[in-house]
């Protein structure tokens, strides 16, 4: 089977591969197709072209956005937008600093909870890259406050820990209007068992494109839900490994959990202008 792996992260927000070294690894893998989902930023796109280019890997735009679904966080996968698109671009930039008022509204209660860190140490943590939360777990780790990032995401930065901060993103219609406006596709990212199935139909009505339906969280009986649900509505089906380099196991996952490249090219003949990423081999 050929295989392609639609999501992935970089340098160019939470992971610890470069976009070149992403590239150079996903052809030892013997992937034919990937794309660059970082948070909210499509800042590793070219360079990751680029090496695709040199190494005959094909690379398609993608961003894991975040969202707003019935006052909670929600990930939006885009994919097969246009990467010059002004609109977008203007989104993105507007997301990266809603990150920036993130961190440093969770930096103040870790302030509170007794811990020395500064908004300065997370930012050198992050580099060029968006700043995301497992930013400040590395920082808590490298400073010994946690053992590793699980324990600092359980104990002080998950979803209902004591330094969480909820920002007010864009409702996931809006993300919808933006990507679909921009040419893109839009795909629920690792639904898992977060929404019921009276929310997933919302989903569908919203005009959502379709269900990442391989992930490393889902198991088989998740993985045939998403398959069956996507099928019955002639939707896309997504999936990939989440890589990020950060848990012991990605370097095993990444080019076993992966996807038909027959199923990830649907994501090109499904948009609605996927001329700006076709690339001959």
């Amino acid at each position: 089977m050929k295989k392609s792996d639609l999501h992935i992260h970089t340098t160019a927000s939470d992971g610890k591969l470069t976009p070149k070294q992403i590239v150079e690894l996903a052809q030892e893998r013997e992937l034919e197709l990937i794309s660059i989902t970082d948070h909210d930023t499509i800042g590793g796109y070219e360079e990751a072209k680029t090496e695709g280019l040199k190494r005959g890997i094909e690379v398609i735009p993608g961003v894991e956005i975040t969202s707003d679904f019935k006052d909670e966080e929600c990930h939006i996968l885009a994919y097969c937008f246009d990467p010059n698109d002004s609109n977008m671009l203007s989104f993105l930039n507007d997301q990266s600093l809603i990150r920036v008022e993130r961190a440093q509204k969770i930096i103040k209660k870790l302030n509170k909870l007794g811990f020395d860190i500064t908004f300065d140490e997370v930012r050198a943590m992050a580099g060029k890259g968006v700043i995301a939360r497992p930013h400040i777990a590395a920082v808590l780790v490298e400073k010994g406050y946690v053992a590793n990032y699980r324990e600092a995401f359980i104990r002080y930065l998950g979803n209902h820990a004591p330094a969480y901060y909820k920002c007010k993103y864009k409702s996931v219609e809006e993300i919808i209007s933006i990507v679909h406006d921009a040419g893109g596709v839009v795909i629920l990212a690792h639904p898992g068992t977060h929404y019921s199935d009276h929310d997933l139909h919302e989903f569908i009505e919203m005009g959502i494109d379709g269900f990442e339906y391989i992930h490393p969280s889902h198991n088989y009986l998740l993985q045939k839900k998403y398959e069956r649900l996507a099928d019955k509505y002639g939707l896309l089906k997504t999936g990939g490994s989440d890589f990020h380099d950060i848990r012991f196991d990605e370097k095993i996952n990444f080019g076993v959990i992966a996807i038909n490249t027959k199923i990830a090219r649907r994501l090109l003949e499904f948009s609605d202008d996927s001329k700006h990423i076709h690339t001959t081999f």
